[in-house]
């Protein structure tokens, strides 16, 4: 048997029918602890497949206890009607549930772009129900639990799914995509196999090795309801104030063959497809595992969820949120850091908060019960993108991190003068004409199934403007148009929808989820679109590939020099090249996006224009001029459909500053930099015990004081 046909499910079986077994195994079950940390070095309790050569081993995990890493290789020969794909399945038989809560933490997996693994949380675990279509009475007793041929449900993650290489151990030009499903797992005559989803594929993010990821399975029914309806989060560990992505379904997208347990134990499991890899084997790390009727009892609150580790440090009720747009200076920063005990403390002495790479803890103001710290930061400027990191230490000096960015931009200072905004949708039209400053336009009222609402701005903004294709105004792989991408430009090719339209089942919950199994969720909507129509949101160009691009024809005012941002979304991090197109085939490179993974196509930040050296871009055109966004990575599965670009901001350019180790040497960008320019100066962090600075400028610069604050270095210039 193939396990990689996936999407393969023999014939129906009919006639269920739950009565008293099922009330004595769920009575007979074990009440127990729902959290398992591997601490001990043991998995006592867990019952695991032995029929395929497997190891388990508990790796020192970060906060000093233990992980639980599972290690498999083929058979050499299938055994009965089984197949030789290495697979690890491994379930806590603490109890039997019907409405369960599992998660568990992802920390280390193979990255070997040769591994095609499906990995993840398993639910529902229980016997083999695929019993002959006469049976009327289901009776466990008769299909006891195999953890080497389960039934159940499965939140999985496959890594490696859509990548580009040539053999063994070439790990591509920018890495794989990933994907993401929640689907039944069968087994039939001896095997077990992945049948067919409860919930649409979500693919085109990836996983970034090093980091860890906390993956969630639930569903809250009760026995018997009919759908059941399951949820499936990923959150990343160093932010677990909200999920990457979320995805919700039911069961009743599964013919009755490929149906699911009422009931069952909940596990881990990975899985090795059978397509031909290089790499045979699988290999992932897992720590704290929990699973309950009820997600655990704390004060956290939802979207955010605790730390896996119960008693570690974490932050929460923090602001700004996660990928935060537009976020007033005035409310700056504010979080509790927490043990969510009563007993366990955090250092307070020892709370870190860095702002692009600098250390300004120095500002953070610290009150409250060390169980339970309410902290603030006020130091924040305007106009400028942050990554943000929080490290928190507890009594115990276990550490952990908290990452997010966002923006101290506004709505009002993108639409002033100063400022100058591309939108990505608005590429040129017939041969090279422009609108220099097009207003809004696009469908209210836009009902994306039907592909129909109320045009705004026809004729005076690019809405429905035709672009001539062949390398003239865009440049497409694609030859014809996308039927439901192409939401704006409705008769290009290139892939323009109002916010993020997907196909799911029941769509993703944290989005409005609309009927035909589609969701769309949208970027910040700014005020030129709710000033025409409440319902007219942000467009974006989408479905990109590797050398695809748009040209932009404007007319810019040479007196003005600028720092550009690319408002994008990328499930995997890729550059964008900003060049100025002269005339014939001559192109002036401005600078590249280099624009990070959001996880998901749906998660926006800014992401600015660099040099080579990667230091801000200076932006400074004269007149009509014509520029091009080029997806600057190779044409490959790997990184097709990875990104979502919303508008290029071209904003005041600040001063760079540059250091050296001596006063004659090469001086090289300070990128861990803040910039406060309504007080001229800089901020960065120590760098030796000797360093020469100068500042970068299209005017002379002088550098007029220099002082030691703490573990930064704060330059005053005039």
């Amino acid at each position: 048997m193939n396990s990689n046909s996936i999407n393969s499910h023999p014939g129906r079986f009919a006639g269920l029918a739950w009565g008293a077994a099922l009330t004595t195994a769920l009575a007979a079950s074990l009440q127990a602890q729902p959290y398992y940390d591997f601490d001990n070095g043991t998995n006592t309790g867990w019952r695991t497949s032995t029929a395929h050569p497997s190891t388990i081993t508990y790796p020192t995990d970060a906060l000093g206890g233990h992980a639980y890493r599972l290690q498999g290789t083929p058979l050499a020969t299938p055994s009965g009607s089984d197949t030789t794909n290495s697979r690890v399945i491994s379930v806590l038989t603490n109890r039997v549930y019907t409405n369960f809560y599992a998660a568990v933490d992802m920390v280390a997996w193979n990255t070997n772009q040769d591994s095609d693994m499906v990995i993840g949380l398993l639910g529902h675990a229980y016997g083999n129900e695929a019993f002959p279509a006469t049976s009327q009475v289901y009776d466990p007793s008769n299909y006891p639990y195999n953890p080497d041929i389960p039934n159940g449900l499965i939140f999985n993650v496959r890594i490696h799914d859509y990548r580009s290489y040539t053999g063994p151990g070439n790990a591509g030009p920018l890495g794989s995509a990933d994907q993401m499903s929640a689907w039944s797992f069968n087994n039939f005559f001896g095997q077990p196999y992945l049948a067919l989803p409860v919930t649409v594929t979500s693919a085109r993010f990836r996983w970034v090795p090093g980091h860890a990821y906390r993956l969630v399975l639930s569903s809250t029914n009760a026995l018997g309801d009919s759908p059941k309806y399951y949820t499936s989060s990923i959150y990343d560990v160093n932010d677990l104030t909200m999920p990457l992505l979320s995805m919700t379904g039911d069961d009743s997208y599964n013919t009755a063959s490929d149906s699911i347990p009422r009931y069952g134990y909940a596990g881990v499991f990975a899985y090795k497809l059978s397509d031909g890899d290089y790499d045979p084997t699988v290999d992932v790390t897992f720590d704290n595992f929990y699973v309950g009727e009820t997600a655990p009892v704390t004060m956290v609150v939802a979207p955010a969820i605790p730390h896996g580790k119960v008693g570690a440090p974490q932050v929460i009720n923090r602001v700004p949120v996660s990928f935060k747009n537009f976020h007033p200076v005035a409310s700056g920063i504010a979080f509790n850091a927490t043990t969510l005990t009563t007993t366990n403390t955090v250092n307070t002495n020892a709370i870190k908060l860095f702002l692009n790479g600098v250390d300004v803890s120095a500002g953070l103001v610290i009150s409250g019960p060390a169980t339970n710290a309410t902290v603030s930061y006020s130091g924040l400027a305007s106009n400028v993108v942050y990554a943000a990191r929080i490290v928190l230490q507890d009594a115990l000096s276990r550490s952990t991190t908290n990452e997010w960015t966002f923006d101290t931009f506004s709505d009002p200072y993108l639409a002033s003068p100063a400022v100058k905004v591309i939108e990505a949708e608005d590429y040129d039209f017939n041969s090279g004409q422009f609108i220099d400053d097009p207003p809004a336009s696009g469908y209210a009222n836009y009902d994306a199934p039907n592909d129909t609402g109320t045009i705004i701005n026809s004729g005076v903004g690019y809405v429905d403007q035709v672009g001539t294709p062949g390398g003239v105004d865009f440049f497409d792989y694609d030859g014809g148009v996308h039927q439901g991408e192409n939401q704006y430009r409705h008769s290009d090719p290139v892939g323009t929808q109002q916010g993020n339209f997907a196909a799911f089942v029941y769509g993703d919950v944290s989005a409005s989820v609309l009927p035909y199994g589609t969701s769309q969720s949208y970027d910040t909507q700014r005020t030129k679109y709710s000033s025409l129509n409440a319902t007219l949101q942000e467009y974006i160009v989408e479905r990109t590939e590797g050398g695809e691009w748009e040209n932009y024809t404007r007319i810019f005012n040479g007196s003005k020099t600028y720092n550009a941002y690319l408002r994008a979304a990328g499930g995997l991090a890729q550059p964008v090249r900003l060049d100025q197109i002269a005339a014939g085939p001559v192109t002036n490179l401005l600078g590249r996006f280099n624009v990070p993974s959001t996880f998901f196509v749906h998660n926006y930040r800014y992401a600015p224009l660099v040099t080579t050296n990667g230091d801000l871009a200076l932006v400074n055109l004269s007149g009509t001029n014509t520029v091009r966004l080029t997806m600057d990575s190779p044409q490959n599965d790997a990184t097709k459909d990875g990104l979502s670009l919303n508008y290029v901001v071209l904003v005041p350019a600040v001063p760079q500053l540059y250091s050296s180790a001596t006063v004659n040497g090469t001086y090289t960008p300070e990128l861990s930099v803040l910039v406060d320019t309504g007080n001229k100066k800089f901020t960065v962090p120590r760098n030796g015990a000797t360093r020469f600075y100068r500042i970068g400028w299209t005017s002379p610069l002088t550098i007029s004081g220099v002082a030691l604050s703490g573990p930064n270095v704060v330059l005053s210039y005039q």
